[in-house]
């Protein structure tokens, strides 16, 4: 209620002090004319209306600026001439007679006019008042490689936005981060806003890990953006600096993309159907051995310890057996098991609209194949979006719904508990000397290769087990909507109201089959149920205020926000099946049954105000403040607020203006830069110790204790400080672009949650500590080689680098691990004073000069105490290429990207290394080790040797003080020492990829006449992800983790992932 009163206040306060803006007398509505007022909508040569642009009367004072729909009103008498101008545009002069409104074109003195710009609260400005960076994508380029992720379509297109598509499996997500990560421990992905209403893109997670073990490290999952049907996109425009997310508040402090949805156009009713059929295929896969048997061999001694010989033994499944024979069938396990998969995008819409209204409605169906059998995804959308206006006001409806659907496998066991084999990490470490088609027996029960001589906890399971038997699947219902009222008071104060919902419920479902790789508990089968429902409603008033006076153009922007947010989360698991293969809860004991219900609760109030000034559409300056009421953060660090200042000179307007510069060369140039703050909360109840259950499947009997993580009552929110200089240069009447930006961030007071000693009786704890720093450069240059008649050759490059370090942690906190990812010996992790995308692992002890430090046998030692930075997952520079080149109606377009720099973590090497399976250890006849060993001196100061170590097949040698065979020296040290060197696994990764290359044929309106209800068909073809120079041994695009972006994420870990896919598509697009 405070917030409330609070917030009415304020806008009450801001009306009253915009008071004296008011003409005496009061004023008529905007849908009316005064007497000697004259009206009007200015157009650039394509038909856009165009804002900012400047209308003024002749030799007199008296002047306007165009609105967002380019529209102008102030007082003219006939006989007067309205002078109309722009930049980029030919001045215009418009006599004044008996009409009352006017519509004016303005022709263009470049190629193009100044582009406009969706920015923070969807206000549309002129790019070039900007004093900050922002790029925007429309419908065009979005589809040019479309996919049914929308995050997709601005990967290599834009510079500073890093966009991994972390899997190649069906209905996975995609991770987006601006500029590098600005929090420890917080989500890194920045603020996605759809028509106004921020759209939340959490990264859906199967099961509990505490108790099924299905953690949302252990497969594929789906961001929530993927809800939205990318054939209802507009547009995309994307604020990378907090200058430009600034009124967003503490939810956009990584930036904010916002997505404009489409509206029907005034004219007849448009009805376009589109269809695409996409084959896709899996590609890179990791390269095998295929010269030794799965098994291991041994050495035999007598009673009196005296080397008798080596020995085969099959009663293994990793392959460190003996050599194969040409009688030994070979199986291409992992070529075969994957399958060409298909995919079928269908959309529908209608469009349409009048002078005053205008409607669009669509509806989609988007169904694949998975690569992997028994996994796919499908999507069904509906949209309808409305505007009406009536006299001055403007009434405007937005409505989504969308089902998803998801079947998926566990990928790899390694990064969950509870025992188990994930489907890729049991493909990767089968032996090609065994059928793994293999894995049933005629009554249906799992073939156990060894029969009863292993527990089953310890076997590992076939991966065509698990697909057939553990099944996965999430299912998520969404409904999106906004209303909104737009008041025209005047021509130059208009008034706002929009309130949105985002409201979606996930529910997953884990089922474990009966006989399986599995604890003993498990063995007659498991069933997991977590339904996850997120509700968001917000409510914004706006009041804006644009005035001229002579030569500039004065703007006051003033709001206020309501967020609220609500989550409810279910969970419930039951295993021991009384009756077997029926999988029901009410089928288990209550003592075997599990339920878990949590509830959280969060709102912002924020109240914020925007200044803009110009002159002469050339100097601009703008001057932003937000204050926010948190009720996550302790009531005296509640309140917090946050300004930004920016501004932009135009020099190439002053200059022509002074006729100093000749506009054929240089044809606009612009200086910017921006200072920003901006702060970030935390979750709920970090502030306070609450209850939870504890005892809850236990006998059925309940109870409820302290949760493990203490409450601080004195948590700051987090704050970010952002400078950001740019340049803006075009030349040869806007033939040639080229920008330019440079920017440092400083993220302080970072959210920690350390663990606490034991005796304190928690074990995390919440406090203020770190900060993350950013500096970074972004380069984007554009041009049009080639215009003519029939032929247009459009390019553009950009690149972008980005360096994250931290520094200032707790005290005795060297090492900050946020993702519970870890493969052998390496993780992802952030250094104090070191890099923030770190890999720390353990490495070979060395000398100072570097050499390998072995011990008496020849193997190398290493110090497992010790954690070191092993490498940072932060490329130096990436960015893209994107060509089009259009002639008569063919369209070619081709996008590569390439990244320089940044390493990768192999750990589907490293589990095939250990396994035998790995094309590293098919040369086992020779091993040479060169190193040092100490002969002498003391711990801390030893005194080293060169020495180097040869063992060969066929020989015996002395290790550890007894004989032993070159064939299991060798083999012993690729699965145990070699590992250890976490560096072994480790790239600097370089590469260029041709993301898409497309081809599109527009039939000609003369073909097209005779049909009379087409007005137009396009057929496409499209090739994605065909092409990849690397000097990683597989797609260095991974995260181990998926699509989440928390802290530094697990970008840059490779871990037995679903492989990237290649594929074909071919499409019609029909308009009637």
């Amino acid at each position: 209620m405070l917030m409330k009163n609070l917030s009415a206040m304020f806008v009450a306060l801001s009306l009253a002090g915009a008071t004296p803006f008011i003409p005496m007398g009061g004023g008529t509505a905007y849908a009316q004319t005064q007497a000697g007022e004259v009206t009007g909508i200015v157009y650039d040569s394509n038909g856009e209306p165009l804002i900012g642009a400047v209308v003024s009367v002749k030799g007199t004072n008296r002047g306007a600026a165009t609105d967002a729909d380019g529209k102008f009103r102030l007082q003219a008498k006939p006989g007067q001439v309205l002078v109309v101008s722009y930049v980029g545009a030919k001045t215009q002069e418009v006599a004044v007679g008996a009409a009352r409104s006017y519509t004016v074109t303005l022709k263009s003195t470049t190629q193009n006019l100044d582009e406009v710009v969706v920015t923070a609260l969807g206000i549309k400005k002129d790019k070039k008042s900007l004093g900050y960076a922002v790029d925007d994508l429309n419908a065009d380029e979005l589809m040019k490689n479309k996919s049914a992720n929308a995050i997709n379509s601005l990967s290599g297109k834009i510079a500073g936005v890093n966009i991994t598509q972390t899997s190649g499996s069906a209905g996975a997500g995609s991770q987006i981060i601006l500029r590098g990560g600005t929090s420890l421990e917080r989500d890194n992905q920045p603020l996605f806003v759809v028509d106004g209403v921020i759209y939340d893109n959490s990264t859906s997670v199967v099961g509990n890990s505490a108790f099924d073990g299905t953690l949302s490290t252990s497969t594929t999952n789906s961001n929530r953006v993927m809800d939205i049907n990318p054939e209802d996109i507009e547009n995309m425009s994307v604020l990378k600096g907090p200058a430009a997310a600034a009124l967003y508040g503490s939810r956009a402090s990584a930036g904010v993309v916002i997505i404009t949805t489409k509206k029907g156009k005034e004219g007849r009713v448009e009805v376009n159907l589109s269809a695409k059929y996409i084959t896709s295929w899996v590609k890179d896969l990791p390269k095998t051995q295929n010269r030794y048997r799965r098994g291991f061999l041994q050495d035999n001694y007598d009673k009196a310890g005296n080397y008798i010989g080596t020995t085969f033994d099959d009663f293994a499944y990793n392959s460190w057996g003996t050599k194969v024979d040409a009688d030994t069938p070979i199986y291409d396990n992992i070529g075969d098991f994957f399958q060409q998969a298909g995919a079928w995008d269908t959309n529908l819409s209608i469009s349409g609209g009048t002078k005053n209204s205008n409607f669009f409605l669509s509806g989609s169906f988007y169904d694949q194949d998975g690569i992997i059998p028994t996994t796919g995804y499908t999507k069904t959308t509906f949209r309808f979006n409305g505007e009406q206006k009536f006299k001055m006001f403007t009434f405007g409806a937005n409505v989504a719904y969308s089902q998803a659907r998801t079947d998926k496998t566990i990928t790899s066991a390694a990064l969950y508990g509870s025992s188990g084999s994930g489907t890729m990490s049991s493909l990767y470490m089968w032996s090609p000397t065994d059928d793994m088609t293999h894995y049933k027996n005629e009554d249906g029960t799992r073939y156990r290769m060894f029969g009863d001589r292993l527990d089953v906890a310890d076997e590992r399971d076939n991966p065509y087990w698990i697909l057939n038997n553990n099944k996965m699947k999430d299912n998520t219902e969404r409904f999106t909507g906004n209303f909104s009222v737009k008041a025209d008071i005047t021509d130059w104060w208009w008034i706002s109201y929009r309130m949105g919902i985002d409201s979606y419920t996930t529910e997953n479902t884990n089922r474990i089959g009966a006989g399986g790789v599995y604890k003993e508990a498990w063995q007659k089968g498991m069933l997991s149920e977590n339904s996850l429902r997120y509700q968001y409603l917000s409510t914004n008033l706006m009041t804006n205020f644009n005035k001229q006076f002579g030569d500039f153009n004065l703007n006051l922007m003033l709001g206020t926000s309501t967020d609220d947010t609500k989550t409810t989360s279910n969970y419930r698991m039951a295993y021991n099946f009384q009756v077997p293969g029926f999988y029901a809860f009410d089928n288990a004991l209550p003592t075997d049954r599990n339920f878990q219900s949590s509830r959280t609760q969060k709102r912002l109030v924020g109240v914020f105000g925007e200044f803009r000034a110009d002159w002469k559409n050339t100097v601009f300056a703008t001057v932003t403040g937000r204050n926010d009421w948190s009720s996550t953060l302790p009531i005296d660090n509640r309140s917090y607020f946050y300004p930004s200042v920016s501004g932009a000179f135009a020099f190439t307007q002053l200059l022509q203006d002074l006729d100093v510069m000749n506009n054929d060369i240089l044809t606009f140039g612009k200086i910017r830069a921006s200072w920003a703050r901006v702060g970030k909360d935390t979750n709920p109840y970090v502030t306070s110790t609450y209850l939870w259950p504890v005892g809850t499947y236990i006998g059925g009997v309940s109870g409820v204790g302290h949760h493990w993580q203490r409450g601080n009552a004195n948590l700051k929110p987090e704050i970010t400080e952002s400078t950001e200089l740019g340049l803006e240069l075009r030349f040869f009447k806007n033939r040639l672009k080229f920008d330019y930006a440079y920017y440092t961030n400083n993220s302080y007071n970072q959210i920690l949650t350390p663990r606490l000693s034991n005796g304190s009786g928690y074990i995390l704890y919440s406090v203020n500590a770190g900060d993350v720093y950013n500096k970074g450069m972004e380069l984007s240059i554009s041009g049009t080689p080639i215009q003519t008649k029939d032929w247009t050759w459009e390019t553009g490059i950009n690149l972008s680098g980005n360096r994250g370090t931290v520094g200032n942690l707790l005290d005795g906190c060297e090492i900050l691990y946020v993702t519970d990812v870890q493969v052998g010996n390496a993780k992802a992790a952030s250094f104090n004073d070191g890099n923030f995308m770190a890999i720390s692992g353990s490495r070979w002890t060395r000398t100072a000069d570097g050499k390998v430090v072995l011990d008496a046998n020849g193997m190398p030692t290493c110090d497992g105490s010790t954690t070191y930075e092993i490498g940072n997952r932060e490329p130096k520079f990436q960015g893209g290429w994107n060509n089009t080149l259009t002639w008569k109606n063919f369209t070619f377009n081709m996008l590569w990207e390439f990244r320089v720099g940044g390493h990768v973590y192999n750990g589907t090497q490293y589990a095939m290394t250990v396994a035998g399976t790995s094309k590293l250890t098919e040369n086992r006849d020779y091993l040479r080790i060169d190193g040092v060993v100490q002969t002498g001196g003391t711990k801390d100061n030893p005194i080293y040797e060169d020495r180097t170590f040869e063992f060969e097949a066929g020989k015996t040698y002395q290790y550890n003080g007894k004989e032993a065979s070159g064939e299991t020296i060798i083999n012993g040290y690729w699965q145990t020492y070699y590992a250890k060197e976490s560096a072994n696994f480790m790239k600097e990764v370089n590469s260029l990829r041709l993301r898409t290359i497309s081809l599109s044929y527009e039939m000609p309106k003369s073909l097209l006449a005779k049909s009379k209800f087409i007005q137009r068909a396009v057929f496409t073809a499209t090739a994605n992800n065909v092409l990849l120079f690397t000097n990683y041994d597989g797609d260095p695009e991974v995260a181990a983790a998926g699509s989440g972006v928390v802290g530094s994420s697990s970008v840059g870990i490779d871990y037995c992932g679903v492989p990237a896919t290649a594929s074909f598509a071919f499409g019609v697009n029909l308009t009637f």
